[in-house]
């Protein structure tokens, strides 16, 4: 099935540029009362569940923390068989973790040092890359000489006018 495309929209002066323009100016207000009528009732509704949800969040750590307390206090009884314990409605237990944190007094800098000194290179995470940024302001010898080039564009825009526009246009 063949699709059928529109016929484009062609502009031949500028008087019809500017008829474009005003259409679009139209278009974006009727698109922003659109997007701020959708946002209101996404704004409501989320006002509305938090509303509903609040006091059954509150409910639900409320039983959480005392089902957690019942298995701290009753751990050797209750997981003496393993480390989880399979209930009607769900699983509790204890799940071994182990992480890496620092030892109190010495910061994290002093680490990083005792870790160049012992050359623990591995245990520092570096990332580099090109500031393009600070390059910008660079000469075009230099940026030559480190295998850049600066390069310009030039790109069509369009800037409506939110406030110049006539409403009856």
């Amino acid at each position: 099935m063949a699709r059928i495309k529109p016929d484009p929209h062609i502009v031949a002066d500028r008087a019809q540029a500017e008829g474009a323009l005003a259409e679009m100016a139209a278009l974006d207000r009727k698109l922003s009362g659109i997007e701020a009528e959708m946002q209101e009732k996404i704004d409501s509704a989320k006002a509305q569940a938090s509303q509903l949800s609040t006091p059954l969040l509150a409910r639900r750590k409320e039983l959480a923390d005392a089902v957690a307390v019942y298995a701290k206090l009753n751990k050797q009884e209750l997981f003496s068989k393993g480390k989880s314990l399979d209930l009607g409605f769900g699983v509790m237990g204890f799940r071994a973790s182990t992480k890496v944190v620092q030892v109190s007094g010495v910061s994290a800098e002093m680490t990083l040092a005792r870790m160049r000194q012992y050359n623990f290179a591995e245990g520092i995470r570096i990332k580099e890359e090109i500031n393009k940024d600070a390059a910008l302001g660079w000469p075009d010898e230099r940026l030559e000489l480190v295998g850049l080039r600066r390069q310009q564009s030039n790109s069509f825009f369009i800037e409506i006018k939110k406030d110049a526009v006539p409403a009856d246009a």
